[in-house]
């Protein structure tokens, strides 16, 4: 730090808790402000220089901060106040304290520096008789409260500073999007002081070098409710600047600015932008709270997932579309030809410890639908577990699987990294009639994990982490024209299947008043939210032949139910439909009926399927017409009928509104509930697409801390640790490696002896 040699006069603004209010408050210039400049919101800091120890006489600020003026000053020579509130005049000054104004008395000057302690006033040099106003020796400062405001002319009457003293070498950056103003001086410690601070008197002193031993205060235990009385040069006005120091020399090394840190997110207090957290001092410790905690590390998630929409990767443009996979064929082995492998309906007979081929043993089965088995197998080539998908010996899904298979490799060569989290195949053959795909061997579905959950819903944290996810291997699905049609959590599989166990003890949501007493004691949480989709065995490319009719039941988007053709935004649909699930460990719409399923959207959406779409179904006259025109009556749903059951009255009169089963109590809930609002249209050209979603301002949110969040910091533990038992490993070997040639070497030597 550089020590500043041309003399100055420190013109000290009286403090005003009005002046230099904390960040969150808005501060006004006063009217007759002759020269506005940008006001920075104060923050009070606990710092070395500003120590609660007061003497009873005044003391300047550290000497090391301030150029002293020699001998010879005149009252009124022109000064040139800084922004700080130092005023730069000749080096011919005395070491007194004077006034603007003459007919100041001391007592109102003693009344304006309350809050400032300095040394005693310098005897005066004058050999005439004509006395000097001075100070006299002020009381401990009194916790005040100034009503009124600064009279900014006659504390600017002496124009802008012209000449700026810079202490230390490396200034600041300048704030992002702050004005940029001449009267602004960057001092050593990284704080800015704004040319807002009033000022009615005008402090004199000598030489900084002679006395630097005096603007050392004697050291006191900070109490934590005393207040900080305000110092010019140490303290600032710059939200966020916060860098305590033990001495002057440590603070001019360190720069902790509300730039150099990441913006506070709308759920974070202010403690996530830097501003009530304190950095480590030598032989102190660090005070941190759980509160300060929790914040900052939703402060870094914040600044991980922005934007989520920026981590999305999309395929090569024009995509590439994979042709007809090659399925190698391998023949039955000779002494099994006449052993049964299949049952009635054409699945494979899975027996553990068998061989799959020569390459793969069957270990287990993990699980079995229309299409056929997954079984986990050992591959003896790699030595590792693999996930076996086992089709059918059925003509219909060969066929399917085919198709199946030009779709995940369409997906293998767009994203060899894999990237967008969707299930990549390492291999495929025919084997006693079946078609085998081989993957990799992930963990649970998250439908068998909600189940072995007693469903219980997941973490807020973690639905939107699951949300995120999902909404990009969807993105990437459509932009490679691909649409899934088959979402549903028994497709989302898990990598890990870890979890916790938290004591839950409430109610669980639901969507329907009928389960509204549902309660759970305990549930498990993951500790890793990663997934991959499965099951392209349904995906459609675009340019493709549609069925009729696609989606699981509960996931069916309306325009596939009434008949009006289905694209990309049924994909969509399904995925609110997930979301609701996750947050109430319950599917949506728990029906089979087609009328029933439209009359619990409505209620759900509360509001009445779009007439222009009930027109689109009515003019469909072709092939003897729309069979879902039967569902309405004059441009509403028929619903309830004369042949409705009672119960199905009951069911649909108990399904919640949207905001009933997400309440918006919070920002985090209120963006989630709107990002559903926007999924659940019934116009699927007026639906949110994912692109769209992934862009919603809900993935900038931070949820706050809960079960999902401390699971992640055990996982994040557990990991640690890990790499540290491995790196004990590893040194133990080395050392044992050296220990073990050191004795080979005394060996060696002993036999030439």
């Amino acid at each position: 730090m550089s020590t500043p040699t041309t003399a100055t006069t420190a013109t000290l603004p009286h403090y005003s808790p009005h002046h230099f209010p904390y960040s969150h408050h808005q501060h006004q210039h006063h009217q007759h402000h002759p020269h506005p400049l940008p006001h920075q919101p104060y923050t009070p800091h606990t710092h070395a220089n500003s120590s609660s120890y007061r003497p009873p006489a005044t003391i300047l600020p550290p000497a090391s901060r301030l150029a002293y003026p020699s001998p010879g000053y005149s009252s009124s020579a022109a000064s040139h106040t800084l922004a700080n509130g130092l005023a730069s005049t000749s080096s011919s000054d005395h070491s007194r304290i004077t006034l603007h104004d003459t007919a100041t008395t001391s007592a109102d000057v003693a009344s304006r520096l309350d809050l400032y302690t300095t040394m005693p006033p310098a005897p005066s040099s004058s050999n005439n008789n004509s006395s000097s106003t001075t100070l006299p020796e002020l009381q401990p400062p009194r916790k005040r409260r100034r009503s009124r405001e600064p009279d900014w002319g006659v504390f600017y009457k002496n124009g802008l500073p012209k000449e700026i003293i810079v202490i230390d070498d490396t200034p600041e950056p300048d704030r992002p999007g702050a004005p940029p103003s001449a009267a602004v001086q960057t001092l050593a410690n990284g704080r800015q002081h704004a040319a807002t601070a009033a000022s009615s008197a005008t402090v004199t002193a000598t030489t900084a070098a002679a006395n630097a031993a005096n603007g050392s205060a004697a050291k006191k235990r900070k109490r934590d409710d005393e207040l900080t009385p305000y110092d010019p040069v140490h303290h600032s006005a710059a939200a966020g600047s916060h860098t305590p120091s033990k001495s002057t020399a440590a603070a001019s090394d360190r720069t902790n600015s509300a730039i150099h840190t990441t913006a506070a997110t709308s759920l974070g207090s202010l403690s996530s932008n830097g501003q009530y957290e304190y950095d480590a001092q030598p032989g102190k410790r660090k005070r941190t709270t759980r509160q300060q905690m929790a914040n900052e590390a939703r402060r870094r998630e914040a600044a991980i997932f922005t934007d989520a929409l920026a981590h999305y990767r999309p395929p090569p443009y024009p995509p590439k579309k994979a042709r007809d996979v090659h399925i190698k064929v391998i023949p039955d082995p000779p002494h099994s030809k006449n052993v049964r492998v299949d049952d009635d309906d054409g699945h494979y007979i899975v027996i553990p410890d068998n061989d799959l081929t020569e390459r793969y043993q069957m270990v287990k089965l993990l699980g079995q639908g229309t299409f056929g088995k997954v079984v986990q197998a050992r591959d003896k080539t790699a030595d590792k577990f693999v996930a076996i998908k086992i089709i059918r010996s059925v003509q219909k899904y060969r066929e399917a699987s085919k198709i199946e298979l030009r779709v995940l490799e369409t997906l293998r060569a767009n994203d060899s990294e894999n990237r967008n989290r969707c299930i990549h195949f390492r291999d495929c053959f025919d084997y006693r009639g079946h078609i085998c795909i081989v993957m990799d061997l992930l963990g649970q579905s998250v439908f068998d994990f909600l189940k072995s959950n007693t469903f219980v819903p997941f973490p807020n944290s973690q639905i939107q982490n699951f949300a995120r996810q999902l909404l990009t291997s969807v993105a990437f699905l459509h932009d490679l024209n691909l649409i899934h049609t088959d979402l549903k959590p028994e497709n989302i599989l898990l990598c890990h299947n870890e979890y916790q166990t938290f004591t839950y003890n409430r109610k669980i949501p639901s969507a329907s008043t009928t389960n509204s007493n549902r309660q759970a004691s305990q549930r498990r949480v993951l500790l890793d939210t990663e997934i991959r989709l499965i099951d392209f065995g349904s995906a459609t490319f675009q340019d493709e032949y549609h069925s009729s009719v696609v989606s699981t039941r509960h996931y069916r988007a309306p325009e596939i139910i009434l008949g009006l053709g289905w694209s990309y935004p049924c994909d969509i649909w399904s995925i609110g439909c997930i979301l609701v699930e996750f947050f109430t460990g319950d599917a949506l719409f728990q029906t089979h009926d087609n009328l029933e399923h439209l009359a619990m959207m409505e209620a759900v959406v509360d509001a009445r399927i779009d007439v222009s779409l009930v027109q689109q179904v009515n003019r469909m006259t072709r092939n003897g017409g729309n069979p879902a025109s039967k569902y309405f009556k004059r441009s509403k749903l028929d619903y309830p009928t004369t042949e409705t059951t009672r119960a199905s009255r009951r069911f649909v009169k108990a399904m919640k509104r949207l905001p009933e089963i997400i309440p918006p109590t919070t920002k985090f809930m209120t963006q989630f509930l709107d990002l559903l609002q926007k999924i659940f249209v019934y116009d699927p050209a007026q639906r949110i697409t994912a692109k769209q979603a992934l862009q919603h301002p809900w993935f900038r949110e931070v949820a706050h801390p809960d079960d999902g969040t401390e699971a992640a910091r055990i996982r994040a533990d557990k990991i640690r640790m890990r790499e540290k038992e491995r790196e004990r490993e590893l040194t133990g070997a080395t050392a044992a490696g050296h220990a073990h040639g050191h004795a080979g070497g005394v060996g060696e030597e002993r036999a030439r002896r």
